[in-house]
């Protein structure tokens, strides 16, 4: 199993990635939508924190343990693609 730290690590480097690409939007498309992405970066950040206390959970039962570092990343996969699918299609129309 990978150390808590390093997947730590791995939630704040995909939490930092949702806000350079919000940072990246609001200088090529200026204050337009600008609340959307504000919204996206504050949705973001209390998912990283979210994630943080999931991961920082003590877990007694060593059966429950993968499981539950399992669904975790696979909430951080989900949530992160769907934030930043969220931040490219503010101005397709």
């Amino acid at each position: 199993m990978a150390s808590r730290r390093n997947f730590k690590k791995d939630v704040n480097f995909l939490t930092n990635e949702i806000f350079m690409r919000s940072i990246i939007h609001l200088e090529f498309f200026g204050k337009r939508n600008a609340d959307d992405v504000y919204s996206i970066m504050n949705e973001a950040a209390d998912s990283r924190n979210n994630y943080i206390a999931r991961i920082n959970q003590k877990i007694e039962k060593k059966a429950d343990i993968k499981p539950h570092y399992k669904s975790i990343y696979d909430d951080l996969l989900k949530s992160t693609h769907d934030l930043l699918e969220k931040i490219d299609n503010l101005d397709i129309d």
